[in-house]
Protein backbone atom coordinates (compact mmCIF):
# COMPACT_ATOMS: atom_id res chain seq x y z
CA UNK A 1 0.00 0.00 0.00
CA UNK A 2 2.97 2.56 0.93
CA UNK A 3 4.66 1.87 -2.21
CA UNK A 4 1.11 2.42 -4.42
CA UNK A 5 0.53 5.29 -2.94
CA UNK A 6 4.42 6.92 -3.39
CA UNK A 7 3.62 5.86 -6.93
CA UNK A 8 0.76 7.22 -7.21
CA UNK A 9 2.04 11.15 -5.64
CA UNK A 10 5.30 10.65 -7.83
CA UNK A 11 2.29 10.42 -11.25
CA UNK A 12 0.91 13.57 -9.59
CA UNK A 13 3.93 15.42 -9.57
CA UNK A 14 5.20 14.09 -13.25
CA UNK A 15 1.55 14.96 -14.72
CA UNK A 16 1.74 18.24 -13.31
CA UNK A 17 4.89 18.83 -14.48
CA UNK A 18 4.21 17.50 -17.87
CA UNK A 19 0.91 19.93 -18.33
CA UNK A 20 2.95 23.05 -16.74
CA UNK A 21 5.64 21.99 -19.66
CA UNK A 22 2.80 21.81 -22.40
CA UNK A 23 1.35 25.02 -20.81
CA UNK A 24 5.01 26.63 -22.17
CA UNK A 25 4.90 25.17 -25.26
CA UNK A 26 1.02 25.13 -26.68
CA UNK A 27 2.94 23.89 -30.29
CA UNK A 28 3.20 20.12 -28.45
CA UNK A 29 0.68 17.89 -27.94
CA UNK A 30 0.88 14.30 -26.60
CA UNK A 31 1.69 12.53 -29.24
CA UNK A 32 4.95 14.64 -29.65
CA UNK A 33 5.93 13.27 -26.22
CA UNK A 34 5.01 10.15 -26.54
CA UNK A 35 7.08 9.78 -30.01
CA UNK A 36 10.31 9.10 -28.14
CA UNK A 37 9.13 6.85 -25.87
CA UNK A 38 7.68 2.89 -25.98
CA UNK A 39 4.30 4.38 -25.02
CA UNK A 40 0.86 4.50 -27.60
CA UNK A 41 -0.17 7.95 -28.13
CA UNK A 42 -3.79 6.49 -26.16
CA UNK A 43 -1.87 5.96 -23.07
CA UNK A 44 -0.08 9.34 -23.20
CA UNK A 45 -3.20 10.85 -23.65
CA UNK A 46 -4.94 8.63 -21.17
CA UNK A 47 -1.86 9.35 -18.33
CA UNK A 48 -2.46 13.27 -18.94
CA UNK A 49 -5.61 13.70 -18.29
CA UNK A 50 -5.51 11.10 -15.12
CA UNK A 51 -7.77 8.38 -16.77
CA UNK A 52 -4.14 6.22 -16.33
CA UNK A 53 -3.31 5.95 -12.90
CA UNK A 54 0.92 5.48 -13.93
CA UNK A 55 2.73 2.81 -13.61
CA UNK A 56 6.64 2.51 -13.39
CA UNK A 57 7.37 2.21 -17.14
CA UNK A 58 5.21 5.25 -17.83
CA UNK A 59 6.44 7.45 -15.21
CA UNK A 60 10.50 6.33 -16.45
CA UNK A 61 10.02 6.93 -19.63
CA UNK A 62 7.33 9.91 -19.73
CA UNK A 63 9.88 11.29 -16.69
CA UNK A 64 13.24 10.89 -18.85
CA UNK A 65 10.98 12.75 -22.10
CA UNK A 66 10.34 15.51 -19.78
CA UNK A 67 13.92 15.76 -18.68
CA UNK A 68 15.83 15.79 -21.74
CA UNK A 69 13.12 18.52 -23.60
CA UNK A 70 13.56 20.52 -21.10
CA UNK A 71 17.58 20.99 -21.73
CA UNK A 72 16.26 20.95 -25.32
CA UNK A 73 17.84 17.55 -26.83
CA UNK A 74 14.85 16.66 -27.96
CA UNK A 75 11.28 18.54 -29.14
CA UNK A 76 13.59 21.66 -29.95
CA UNK A 77 11.70 24.87 -30.75
CA UNK A 78 11.78 25.27 -34.99
CA UNK A 79 14.45 28.28 -35.33
CA UNK A 80 17.69 27.89 -37.14
CA UNK A 81 19.73 24.84 -36.64
CA UNK A 82 22.25 26.21 -34.20
CA UNK A 83 19.24 27.76 -32.23
CA UNK A 84 19.92 27.96 -28.39
CA UNK A 85 17.04 26.81 -26.18
CA UNK A 86 16.45 28.66 -22.89
CA UNK A 87 14.85 26.42 -20.26
CA UNK A 88 13.51 26.94 -16.49
CA UNK A 89 15.86 24.36 -13.94
CA UNK A 90 14.23 23.05 -11.37
CA UNK A 91 13.47 25.12 -8.23
CA UNK A 92 15.57 24.29 -5.27
CA UNK A 93 14.55 24.85 -2.03
CA UNK A 94 14.19 28.97 -1.96
CA UNK A 95 15.14 30.80 1.00
CA UNK A 96 15.31 34.29 -0.02
CA UNK A 97 14.32 36.20 -3.55
CA UNK A 98 16.39 38.44 -4.35
CA UNK A 99 14.41 42.09 -4.30
CA UNK A 100 15.16 45.27 -5.35
CA UNK A 101 12.51 47.91 -3.79
CA UNK A 102 8.73 46.10 -4.56
CA UNK A 103 10.76 44.10 -7.40
CA UNK A 104 11.84 40.44 -7.01
CA UNK A 105 14.21 38.87 -9.21
CA UNK A 106 12.91 35.69 -9.77
CA UNK A 107 14.00 32.94 -12.24
CA UNK A 108 11.90 34.66 -15.62
CA UNK A 109 13.53 37.78 -14.49
CA UNK A 110 17.22 35.96 -15.14
CA UNK A 111 16.34 33.91 -18.14
CA UNK A 112 14.76 36.89 -19.50
CA UNK A 113 17.85 39.07 -19.12
CA UNK A 114 19.69 35.93 -20.58
CA UNK A 115 17.84 36.44 -23.54
CA UNK A 116 18.52 40.21 -24.43
CA UNK A 117 22.37 39.78 -22.99
CA UNK A 118 22.61 37.09 -25.53
CA UNK A 119 20.86 39.05 -28.96
CA UNK A 120 23.17 42.12 -27.87
CA UNK A 121 25.88 40.14 -27.46
CA UNK A 122 25.28 38.16 -31.13
CA UNK A 123 22.91 40.65 -33.20
CA UNK A 124 20.48 38.15 -32.98
CA UNK A 125 16.70 37.23 -32.92
CA UNK A 126 15.34 35.77 -29.87
CA UNK A 127 12.16 34.88 -28.57
CA UNK A 128 10.66 34.75 -24.89
CA UNK A 129 6.77 33.22 -24.24
CA UNK A 130 5.14 33.37 -21.26
CA UNK A 131 1.45 33.63 -20.01
CA UNK A 132 0.22 37.47 -19.13
CA UNK A 133 1.56 38.35 -15.83
CA UNK A 134 4.23 36.91 -15.87
CA UNK A 135 6.57 39.44 -15.33
CA UNK A 136 8.49 39.53 -18.91
CA UNK A 137 7.75 43.44 -19.33
CA UNK A 138 8.80 43.97 -15.78
CA UNK A 139 12.39 41.40 -16.33
CA UNK A 140 13.30 43.94 -19.36
CA UNK A 141 12.85 47.28 -17.47
CA UNK A 142 14.90 45.72 -14.35
CA UNK A 143 17.77 44.42 -17.47
CA UNK A 144 17.61 48.13 -18.70
CA UNK A 145 18.16 49.67 -15.20
CA UNK A 146 21.35 47.10 -14.39
CA UNK A 147 22.63 45.87 -17.87
CA UNK A 148 20.56 47.66 -19.90
CA UNK A 149 23.08 50.59 -19.13
CA UNK A 150 25.70 49.73 -21.12
CA UNK A 151 23.46 48.61 -24.01
CA UNK A 152 21.46 50.66 -26.52
CA UNK A 153 17.93 49.29 -26.85
CA UNK A 154 14.83 50.64 -27.27
CA UNK A 155 11.03 48.70 -26.33
CA UNK A 156 8.24 49.22 -28.86
CA UNK A 157 5.37 47.72 -27.38
CA UNK A 158 2.30 46.76 -29.94
CA UNK A 159 -0.94 47.96 -29.65
CA UNK A 160 -4.11 46.95 -31.82
CA UNK A 161 -3.23 49.03 -34.67
CA UNK A 162 0.47 48.70 -35.00
CA UNK A 163 0.20 45.01 -34.22
CA UNK A 164 -2.14 44.59 -37.43
CA UNK A 165 -1.01 47.57 -39.62
CA UNK A 166 2.86 47.66 -41.11
CA UNK A 167 2.54 50.77 -42.73
CA UNK A 168 1.65 52.27 -38.75
CA UNK A 169 4.56 49.87 -37.11
CA UNK A 170 7.34 51.49 -39.46
CA UNK A 171 5.88 55.03 -39.07
CA UNK A 172 6.06 54.72 -35.08
CA UNK A 173 9.13 52.76 -35.18
CA UNK A 174 10.72 55.70 -37.66
CA UNK A 175 9.49 57.91 -34.54
CA UNK A 176 10.69 56.26 -31.62
CA UNK A 177 14.25 56.33 -33.25
CA UNK A 178 14.21 59.96 -34.16
CA UNK A 179 12.96 60.14 -37.84
CA UNK A 180 10.68 62.76 -38.73
CA UNK A 181 9.05 63.09 -42.17
CA UNK A 182 6.06 62.58 -44.03
CA UNK A 183 3.49 59.69 -43.05
CA UNK A 184 0.90 58.26 -44.74
CA UNK A 185 1.10 54.68 -47.19
CA UNK A 186 2.48 56.37 -50.05
CA UNK A 187 5.73 57.09 -47.79
CA UNK A 188 6.00 53.47 -46.11
CA UNK A 189 8.73 52.30 -48.34
CA UNK A 190 10.72 55.46 -47.89
CA UNK A 191 10.33 55.61 -44.49
CA UNK A 192 11.31 51.79 -44.01
CA UNK A 193 14.41 52.16 -46.24
CA UNK A 194 15.25 55.02 -43.42
CA UNK A 195 14.81 52.89 -40.80
CA UNK A 196 16.91 50.14 -41.35
CA UNK A 197 19.68 52.84 -42.77
CA UNK A 198 19.43 55.12 -39.42
CA UNK A 199 19.79 51.61 -37.61
CA UNK A 200 22.94 50.54 -39.45
CA UNK A 201 24.15 53.93 -38.54
CA UNK A 202 23.29 53.77 -34.61
CA UNK A 203 22.50 49.87 -34.08
CA UNK A 204 20.55 49.06 -31.20
CA UNK A 205 18.72 46.02 -29.30
CA UNK A 206 15.09 46.58 -30.78
CA UNK A 207 12.82 45.20 -28.08
CA UNK A 208 9.23 44.10 -29.38
CA UNK A 209 6.54 43.35 -26.71
CA UNK A 210 2.67 42.28 -26.78
CA UNK A 211 3.68 40.24 -29.63
CA UNK A 212 1.31 37.66 -29.51
CA UNK A 213 -1.49 39.20 -31.82
CA UNK A 214 1.19 41.02 -34.43
CA UNK A 215 -0.37 39.98 -37.72
CA UNK A 216 2.33 37.87 -40.15
CA UNK A 217 2.80 41.10 -42.61
CA UNK A 218 4.74 43.07 -39.35
CA UNK A 219 6.62 40.49 -38.37
CA UNK A 220 7.55 40.11 -42.02
CA UNK A 221 8.88 43.84 -41.77
CA UNK A 222 10.74 42.94 -38.56
CA UNK A 223 12.69 40.29 -39.99
CA UNK A 224 13.45 42.17 -43.28
CA UNK A 225 14.92 45.19 -40.68
CA UNK A 226 17.03 42.69 -39.21
CA UNK A 227 17.62 41.24 -42.14
CA UNK A 228 19.28 44.66 -43.13
CA UNK A 229 20.96 45.72 -40.20
CA UNK A 230 22.22 42.59 -38.13
CA UNK A 231 25.32 42.65 -39.59
CA UNK A 232 26.03 46.17 -38.46
CA UNK A 233 25.13 45.39 -34.42
CA UNK A 234 21.06 45.15 -34.43
CA UNK A 235 19.44 42.44 -32.42
CA UNK A 236 15.34 41.40 -31.83
CA UNK A 237 14.12 40.08 -28.82
CA UNK A 238 10.33 39.30 -29.53
CA UNK A 239 8.42 39.19 -25.96
CA UNK A 240 4.57 37.37 -26.07
CA UNK A 241 2.27 34.74 -24.70
CA UNK A 242 2.87 31.20 -25.87
CA UNK A 243 0.30 31.44 -28.27
CA UNK A 244 2.78 32.88 -30.75
CA UNK A 245 4.66 29.71 -30.45
CA UNK A 246 1.86 27.29 -31.30
CA UNK A 247 1.32 30.10 -34.71
CA UNK A 248 4.66 30.41 -35.69
CA UNK A 249 5.20 26.70 -35.23
CA UNK A 250 1.59 25.55 -37.27
CA UNK A 251 1.60 28.91 -39.40
CA UNK A 252 1.93 27.89 -43.31
CA UNK A 253 2.50 31.58 -44.37
CA UNK A 254 5.98 31.85 -45.87
CA UNK A 255 6.36 35.40 -43.01
CA UNK A 256 6.05 33.80 -39.91
CA UNK A 257 8.44 30.55 -41.33
CA UNK A 258 11.37 33.31 -42.60
CA UNK A 259 10.92 35.01 -39.43
CA UNK A 260 11.11 31.70 -37.62
CA UNK A 261 14.04 30.50 -39.22
CA UNK A 262 16.06 33.37 -38.07
CA UNK A 263 15.84 32.71 -34.55
CA UNK A 264 18.74 32.40 -32.72
CA UNK A 265 17.50 32.06 -29.11
CA UNK A 266 14.25 30.66 -28.09
CA UNK A 267 12.97 30.91 -23.99
CA UNK A 268 9.59 29.47 -23.28
CA UNK A 269 9.41 30.29 -19.87
CA UNK A 270 6.24 29.09 -17.45
CA UNK A 271 6.80 32.28 -14.93
CA UNK A 272 7.24 32.08 -11.17
CA UNK A 273 7.81 28.87 -9.29
CA UNK A 274 5.89 27.45 -5.90
CA UNK A 275 8.96 27.98 -4.15
CA UNK A 276 9.68 30.80 -5.49
CA UNK A 277 5.93 32.21 -4.54
CA UNK A 278 7.07 30.77 -0.95
CA UNK A 279 9.78 32.87 -0.17
CA UNK A 280 8.10 35.53 -1.58
CA UNK A 281 5.37 35.63 0.65
CA UNK A 282 7.20 35.04 3.71
CA UNK A 283 9.50 37.75 2.95
CA UNK A 284 6.22 40.16 2.71
CA UNK A 285 5.98 39.23 6.37
CA UNK A 286 3.14 36.53 5.74
CA UNK A 287 3.85 33.87 7.73
CA UNK A 288 0.79 32.45 9.21
CA UNK A 289 -0.85 30.95 6.11
CA UNK A 290 -2.50 27.04 6.32
CA UNK A 291 -1.07 24.92 4.11
CA UNK A 292 -4.10 23.79 2.50
CA UNK A 293 -4.37 27.97 1.87
CA UNK A 294 -1.04 28.29 0.33
CA UNK A 295 -2.02 25.55 -1.48
CA UNK A 296 -5.07 27.20 -3.50
CA UNK A 297 -3.54 30.68 -3.49
CA UNK A 298 -0.62 29.33 -5.81
CA UNK A 299 -3.40 27.38 -7.47
CA UNK A 300 -5.06 30.83 -7.97
CA UNK A 301 -2.12 32.89 -9.35
CA UNK A 302 -1.25 30.50 -12.30
CA UNK A 303 2.34 31.20 -11.87
CA UNK A 304 1.41 35.12 -12.70
CA UNK A 305 3.11 37.19 -10.74
CA UNK A 306 0.97 39.93 -11.26
CA UNK A 307 -1.75 38.16 -9.62
CA UNK A 308 0.53 37.24 -6.61
CA UNK A 309 1.75 40.69 -5.91
CA UNK A 310 -2.02 42.01 -6.00
CA UNK A 311 -3.39 39.44 -4.00
CA UNK A 312 -0.08 40.01 -1.58
CA UNK A 313 -1.38 43.69 -1.44
CA UNK A 314 -4.56 43.08 -0.38
CA UNK A 315 -3.97 40.39 1.82
CA UNK A 316 -1.57 42.89 3.91
CA UNK A 317 -4.23 45.77 3.73
CA UNK A 318 -7.18 43.47 5.19
CA UNK A 319 -5.24 40.38 7.05
CA UNK A 320 -2.29 41.82 8.80
CA UNK A 321 -1.11 39.85 11.53
CA UNK A 322 -3.98 36.91 11.19
CA UNK A 323 -3.75 33.98 10.07
CA UNK A 324 -4.32 33.37 6.69
CA UNK A 325 -6.77 29.95 5.90
CA UNK A 326 -8.18 28.73 2.58
CA UNK A 327 -11.50 31.00 2.70
CA UNK A 328 -9.39 33.93 3.37
CA UNK A 329 -7.67 33.06 0.04
CA UNK A 330 -11.12 32.20 -1.60
CA UNK A 331 -12.55 35.54 -1.04
CA UNK A 332 -9.41 37.56 -2.27
CA UNK A 333 -9.93 35.16 -5.43
CA UNK A 334 -13.24 35.81 -5.75
CA UNK A 335 -12.67 39.82 -5.06
CA UNK A 336 -9.67 39.86 -7.85
CA UNK A 337 -10.26 37.33 -10.03
CA UNK A 338 -14.26 36.96 -9.95
CA UNK A 339 -13.64 33.12 -9.08
CA UNK A 340 -16.36 31.61 -7.27
CA UNK A 341 -15.47 28.82 -5.10
CA UNK A 342 -16.80 27.10 -2.44
CA UNK A 343 -14.28 26.29 0.52
CA UNK A 344 -15.65 23.89 3.07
Amino acid sequence: MIRSAAIAEEADRLRADLRQFMASRPDLGPVDLVSFTSLSECTGRNFLSGQTAGGRQILDELGQVLAYAKVGEILVPKGRADAIVVSESPADRVRRVPKSRQFYEIQTVRKVAEVLDYCAENCTIGIVTADFGAGKTEAVRAWRRKRGREVDSLIFEFDEFSSANKVDFVHQLAQMIGLKGKTGSGQAGRVFRTVCEQLRKNPVLLIFDQCETVRPRVFQVIRQIWDRSNESGVGVVILAAPILRERMERSRTADLGALQSRVGIWAPLSGIAKEEMAAIVKQEGLTEVDKEAFDFWWLAIDRSMRRLMRSIDLLRLKHSGKRISEKTIAGVAAHLWGMAVEVA
